[in-house]
């Protein structure tokens, strides 16, 4: 055997990995073991472990579920990445209504947009996004409340027609 081969092989192997869609990466969701819901806020979040709890990445077709039509705005956690967070504009362009998904549900919010950033709620779910979205990607902060049982920051880019 040759003193190279093994190495060679274990770069193969590394190699190879590289291809693997990450589960949240799926673009057919109808494929997937099972179709998201759309439920009220606290009907979503019933029974989950708030600890672990996140926003989830959704596909086109979820959004457009909730939403009627495409995004005005996302949120994502990496510049490259799936949104979490979708917000559809009202008759004057700014955002009025916005998407999550939480617990593997969909939930849908009003949005009240200010100058600095976008509240939205669905009690017990606040969701805040900061800074205020001007048109193309920026980096951005994402507030997530659940009652008084937790609060936590994302930090990642918004992206506005």
């Amino acid at each position: 055997m040759r003193k190279g081969l093994p190495a060679i092989l274990l770069m193969a192997g590394l190699l190879a990995a590289c291809g693997n869609e990450a589960a949240d990466d799926v673009t057919d969701p109808m494929s997937g073991e099972e179709t998201p819901t759309v439920l009220p806020a606290g009907e979503a979040i019933a029974g989950a472990k708030v600890a672990t709890l996140d926003p989830a990445t959704m596909v086109d077709a979820e959004i457009q579920t909730v939403l009627g039509g495409p995004p005005r705005c996302v949120f994502r956690y990496t510049s490259f990445g799936k949104p979490v967070l979708a917000l559809g504009g009202g008759a004057d362009g700014a955002p009025a209504a916005a998407v999550a998904k939480l617990n593997g549900h969909l939930i849908q919010l009003p949005a009240i947009a200010s100058d600095a950033r976008i509240d939205m709620a669905a009690d017990p779910v606040r969701l805040t996004l900061s800074p205020s979205l001007e048109a193309g990607e920026e980096e951005a902060t994402l507030l997530f409340e659940i009652g008084q049982d937790m609060r936590v920051g994302y930090r990642g880019y918004s992206d506005c027609d």
